[in-house]
């Protein structure tokens, strides 16, 4: 069995990379769960980005995992939001501290089958409701980069994993941008599909409204293989992407919006990242003018998103009285935060949720308008690089003006979601602090442009050998 020391050697390369050590022979499929596991163990205990382990099984299945599956046993880590089959899926809830599902969704099947080793599950706010991953049960996750800092919205868990050298690719949901944000405050790629591109991530089947399933990596080569292994190949909505593989000789024409109106407006070192950005794929030969985003009432998609989110969870409050004889906060089941927005979400009006909802349909064609004569549109993931820890907690109580901040903080990326397209976030940006990532938006279905473009920005301005500070890479580089 390899040491960890020179385990370490082994931090340069990606899932794929690790993977044809193991076809060659080079390394077996247990001695790389092994040496994952041993990095998780150095890691987690100061970042925090895991929920529940399942290495005993992981190191079962290793035994069994085919070499001529993709990823030939690589280990990766699933978010704590989607049903694996005998391991315990929390949301970051107390409410559901117990629930272990019985069997894999769609996407969970195609992940194992192209063969990822599951080695648990990754940390997130409770049922996806606070701008920070923190939540009672777990614990806060702390960004790589600094410690103070919080790895952003509900994938967290999964970047700051990825992040700190841990393990190369890791599965992410991205519902308001929880792929993107993540991966920009952490200095990864992270991708959002294009709504029913993706197997179904739901025990019954279908597909959540905004909701997707991708991942969080180092590189782009390993994103593009994952889709490949979890797409749906039916052809039902989508003709299958297969194995995306490298950038597109096609110059494109990209549409550059800097801000929208909202509470938060963008901080100067996400300005001058994009800014950044644009010289970088002018001098790639692409052409990129100033444009408007897609939408400017911001203010109407924070309280019609408001309302969506109410709709959605609100069955769970009586549920929990039902249960317990008590109120949501008095149960302690739920914390503060998602308890007392449920209590406050009890008295929304279902006219007003109705009418909501009616503006959030509108937004497909509204991005399709705007990306018409474009191939992609840039803006920034946020407006913030990255909320300190302290900026939320799952101790809080709701209040509207601290969900118009949360919300505020995804004036960029949420929209992206109810439109349906394709987005990403693209680690650019490292002249400040923590990394910045950009956003590239491509139309409906058009997922390829953008991994296309992710290649091609990879190579002009490679990343996977820039470290944080808290990673396995000594004072990270």
């Amino acid at each position: 069995m390899k040491s960890l020391e020179i385990a370490d050697e082994f931090l340069d390369r990606d899932a794929l990379g690790l993977a044809e050590l193991i076809k060659r022979g080079d390394l077996s499929a247990l001695e790389l769960t092994e040496i994952i596991i041993r990095r998780i163990e150095a890691t987690d205990p100061s970042l925090n980005f895991m929920t529940t382990p399942d290495f005993d099984r992981a190191r079962l299945r290793a035994r069994n995992i085919s070499s001529d599956t993709p990823f030939a046993g690589v280990p990766i880590l699933i978010k704590d939001m989607i049903d694996v089959g005998g391991l315990a899926r929390t949301d970051g809830s107390r409410l559901n501290a117990q629930n272990v599902p019985e069997a894999n969704v769609a996407y969970i099947d195609g992940v194992e089958a192209a063969g990822l080793n599951i080695l648990g599950m990754t940390n997130v706010p409770e049922f996806a409701g606070l701008v920070v991953t923190a939540n009672e049960v777990f614990g806060a996750t702390r960004n790589p980069w600094d410690l103070d800092y919080s790895a952003f919205t509900s994938s967290g868990g999964a970047a700051a994993a990825v992040a700190c050298g841990a393990i190369p690719l890791a599965h992410g949901t991205d519902g308001g941008g929880s792929c993107r944000l993540p991966a920009s405050a952490t200095g990864l790629l992270g991708m959002k599909a294009s709504r029913f591109r993706m197997r179904s991530g739901e025990a019954d089947g279908g597909h959540d409204i905004v909701k997707t399933n991708q991942s969080l990596s180092r590189s782009v080569r390993d994103s593009a293989a994952l889709l490949d292994c979890t797409e749906d190949k039916s052809g039902q909505v989508y003709a299958p992407l297969g194995r995306l593989q490298g950038p597109d000789k096609r110059r494109l024409k990209i549409g550059y919006a800097d801000d929208i109106s909202g509470p938060v407006p963008v901080e100067s070192a996400v300005r001058a990242a994009q800014e950044d950005a644009v010289m970088l794929l002018q001098a790639l030969g692409h052409e990129v003018v100033e444009v408007a985003y897609p939408i400017t009432e911001i203010d109407t998609f924070t309280e019609s998103y408001r309302a969506f989110f109410a709709e959605k969870t609100r069955a769970i409050g009586p549920a929990i009285t039902q249960m317990t004889g008590k109120s949501v906060l008095e149960s302690g089941l739920l914390t503060p935060w998602m308890g007392s927005f449920l209590e406050a979400a009890a008295d929304f009006d279902p006219t007003e949720m109705a009418t909501r909802r009616s503006f959030l349909d509108t937004l497909p064609e509204a991005f399709d308008r705007a990306l018409d004569g474009l191939d992609v549109l840039l803006s920034p993931v946020s407006p913030v690089a990255c909320p300190r820890l302290d900026e939320a907690s799952p101790q809080d109580l709701y209040s509207h003006e601290a969900f118009v901040a949360l919300m505020g903080r995804l004036k960029f990326t949420g929209p992206v979601n109810w439109g349906g397209h394709p987005a990403m976030s693209v680690p650019l940006g490292w002249d400040a602090a923590l990394p910045i990532g950009s956003h590239f938006i491509a139309a409906r279905g058009n997922d390829a442009v953008l991994y296309a473009l992710a290649y091609e920005l990879e190579e002009a301005r490679p990343w996977a050998q820039r470290w944080a500070p808290h990673s396995l890479v000594a004072g990270g580089r």
